[in-house]
């Protein structure tokens, strides 16, 4: 792009996490994907950290003067600003769905199809991904279920768990130890009609989604590494009651944000089995006034914010490019990410 017309103004938003300069050394083509990205001359992660780890790379990896206090890396004589733009949802959208009559009925639906009665409900809501921690909050509700008895015929928790590259070999393994621990834990727990994992493998829409965040007791979102998360932002914006409680992973970029759930360290099974009790004993008032707190922040920090910051970010980098090169309405800019 650059190449075929020099006055582009061009952005890219990296929407996964950027790993540490150790991480990147290993990777085989690193010279050529960094070359490339610092065409951009705005380049956008989530979070300063994930900023601070791409300049890291930069400066190990390839020749470039790398300015940390600009925050702004030169290469071949032109520069790119390095900047966190932490993305978010549509807010007032999002409300206005999961108020509305059809969220009303799939709550009704899951009801029936759960045989849902005054039961506890969690749920976890992912892709069959390795980064999301899905075995590790497994193996947490077994032991959960093992020194609380009382939770026993009363919690439910339901996995939905999207198809992920069904095709590639570490993906189906994943798939299959997830169903082995849920077939091991509603061996080791089941009585009669009631079960405690439900596994759901099926795209779900979103006032399906909506219709459980309303319905559960709590949420788990325990990435074990995660750009941002928007499930959490999902969940946190149904919650019109101000009910439920949302258990997230420290090592989102969520957690910057909604420092309001209770964070865990999604490696530590014993950490997420005490969230769980945790957000199970919580009093009305608590629970009421970690999520008023929460939907404050995804309201505050919603998607035409995030937009608006990009846009802004380039609409100054584009009048400073026509101050200098005397470039006027010929300028024009390009996102992607």
């Amino acid at each position: 792009l650059k190449e075929s017309r020099p006055n582009l103004i061009i952005a890219q938003f990296w929407h996964i996490p950027w790993p540490n300069r150790d991480t990147m050394r290993v990777f085989p083509w690193k010279q050529e994907l960094l070359d490339g990205m610092l065409g951009n001359d705005l380049l956008g992660f989530h979070l300063r950290y994930h900023c601070q780890n791409f300049m890291d790379t930069v400066d190990r990896g390839i020749e470039a003067k790398v300015d940390y206090e600009r925050y702004e890396i030169t290469r071949g004589g032109r520069a790119t600003a390095v900047r966190p733009f932490p993305i978010s949802i549509d807010f007032e959208d999002h409300i206005e769905i999961a108020s509305g009559p059809g969220v009303d009925s799939e709550m009704d639906r899951w009801r029936r199809r759960l045989g849902f009665n005054d039961e506890l409900l969690g749920i976890g809501i992912d892709r069959i991904d390795y980064t999301k921690g899905i075995p590790d909050r497994l193996v947490a509700l077994d032991h959960l279920l093992k020194d609380h008895p009382e939770y026993r015929e009363r919690l439910v928790f339901v996995q939905i768990g999207v198809p992920s590259r069904v095709h590639i070999r570490q993906y189906k393994q994943l798939d299959d130890e997830i169903e082995n621990l849920i077939e091991q834990i509603n061996w080791r727990w089941s009585t009669g009609g009631w079960q405690p994992v439900v596994l759901v493998k099926e795209h779900c829409s979103p006032t399906e989604m909506m219709a459980l965040h309303r319905l559960a007791d709590f949420c788990i979102v325990s990435s074990l590494h995660d750009g941002m998360n928007l499930v959490a932002k999902e969940f946190v914006s149904s919650r019109i009651d101000e009910g439920g409680v949302l258990i997230l992973s420290e090592f989102t970029g969520a957690a910057r944000e909604l420092t309001d759930a209770i964070q865990v360290n999604p490696y530590a099974w014993a950490e997420i089995a005490g969230a769980i009790h945790q957000a199970l004993t919580m009093t009305d008032e608590e629970r009421k006034k970690r999520m008023r707190r929460m939907r404050e922040a995804v309201a505050e920090n919603n998607i035409f914010r995030w937009a608006g910051k990009v846009i802004s970010a380039l609409l100054k980098f584009d009048f400073q490019e026509q101050a200098e090169s005397g470039m006027g309405e010929g300028a024009s800019w390009k996102m992607h990410g």
